[in-house]
Order: structure tokens, then C-alpha cells, then sequence
């Protein structure tokens, strides 16, 4: 993480503690700053207008309020990302969550003479409650299918970049290979990737809508919430 990143997440972790302590401008800024993004990105993720706004106020009531016994929201808050990015893969998982939940759904048919059970009398079990992290699990199943079908030489070499931070020069040396082809391995690597969690993440969830961008930011923002 680069040092301007690392900076504009602790300012926003300064906000985060300032609305924490009951500071009501701070609070009205939080809402006047995301409260439009964030009902905007839900829409365009695949939310109706309706289902946008009711989830945004729900998490906004999360983050100033709290159970008993619970911390609020923005308690879970650390800076480990920015604020906006965490704020919309809350709302994001929310997202999830309710459309998971909507799918679950059946109609309830009425008793008749020829079947005076009563409708959950016949039901084979309860359906099972949805998780509270769909969205962390659709995620990181997403990117272990799409691992899973490229060379593993590939990998390593993405691994080897992105974790260990070595250069495409060291990596030619280690395989003997010319810079160029390093170059050109790793980005038809990442673009396979990309577009098989991409396609993963529609079939599983078709009516989600993210660019490979929003992936990454939700990647980036789970950290925090899960």
C-alpha cells in the first residue's frame, strides 16, 4: 500500500472516531458524503431503487446505533481501506444477503379438502438461513475457481509479483526467459482471471451486475467487514 493510500485511510479513520464520538457535524458529513454514492452503486450492482434506499438506511441506523450487548457499525471500521471502499462492500453485502434472501421465498398455498395438512406440516425441514457472509464466500470462491484453471506456473509467477513484489527482470532470470515474455504471460493471466470470476460471479448471482473494478474494491473492502 502506497504511502498517499496509507494516509487518506488514517484521515479517514480520524473522521470515522470524530462521528464515533458524537460529533453531529461529523455525523451530517457522513451521510451527506456517501449517502448518494452509495444508493447510486447499489443500483448499478442490481438493487431497485426501493431496495437501494431502504438498505442505506439501514446502514446508516447500524452505524450511529446499536443493539444491546453490540457495537455499532462503524466500530468495525479499522483503516485497513478507505472508508467509501468499506462503506460499499457493507452495503454490497447487505445487497447479497437480502437477494439471497428473496430467493428463498415461496408462496404459501391454502389447505384444501383433498390436503388439510397445513402447508409447513408438509415441508420436509426449515430452509436453511442465509449466511451472514455470502458476499466474502462468493468472493473468494469466485477467484479459487478461476486459480484453479490457469497453468500453475502462471500463478506462481502472479504470486511471485503481486505477494513477494519481485520485478518481471528477476522473474526472466529465474525462468530463463525474455522480459517480454514474462510481460505478456502475466497479463493474459490476469485477463483470464478477470473474466472467469467475472463470468462465476453472473452465473452464480445473475442479476449482480459488478465491473472488474467494483470486484476489486470489494476485495479490497472485505477485509474489514468480514
Amino acid at each position: 500500500m502506497s504511502d498517499i493510500a496509507t494516509s487518506r485511510h488514517e484521515q479517514d479513520l480520524a473522521f470515522v472516531q470524530r462521528v464515533l464520538a458524537a460529533d453531529n457535524p461529523a455525523a451530517a458529513e457522513l451521510r451527506s458524503r456517501y449517502h448518494g454514492k452509495l444508493v447510486g452503486v447499489l443500483r448499478a450492482r442490481g438493487a431497485n431503487q426501493t431496495e437501494a434506499e431502504d438498505l442505506v438506511a439501514d446502514l446508516w441506523t447500524d452505524c450511529f446505533a446499536a443493539p444491546a450487548n453490540r457495537t455499532t457499525l462503524l466500530n468495525k471500521y479499522q483503516g485497513r481501506c478507505a472508508l467509501e471502499s468499506w462503506l460499499l462492500t457493507v452495503a454490497t453485502h447487505r445487497l447479497v444477503d437480502l437477494k439471497r434472501r428473496q430467493s428463498f421465498r415461496v408462496e404459501v398455498p391454502a389447505s384444501s379438502p383433498d390436503s388439510p395438512e397445513d402447508f409447513f406440516d408438509r415441508r420436509p425441514q426449515a430452509e436453511r438461513p442465509s449466511s451472514e457472509k455470502h458476499l466474502v464466500h462468493l468472493l473468494r470462491g469466485a477467484i479459487q475457481r478461476a486459480f484453479s484453471t490457469q497453468e500453475p506456473e502462471s500463478i506462481l509467477m502472479l504470486k511471485l509479483v503481486h505477494l513477494h513484489q519481485l520485478t518481471q527482470r528477476e522473474i526472466a532470470r529465474m525462468w530463463g526467459w525474455h522480459e517480454s515474455k514474462v510481460s505478456r504471460t502475466l497479463e493474459v493471466t490476469r485477463q483470464n482471471v478477470a473474466r472467469l470470476i467475472l463470468a462465476d460471479l453472473k452465473k452464480i448471482d445473475p442479476w449482480l451486475e459488478l465491473r472488474w473494478e467494483d470486484f476489486v474494491e470489494l476485495c479490497a473492502g472485505s477485509a474489514d467487514v468480514f
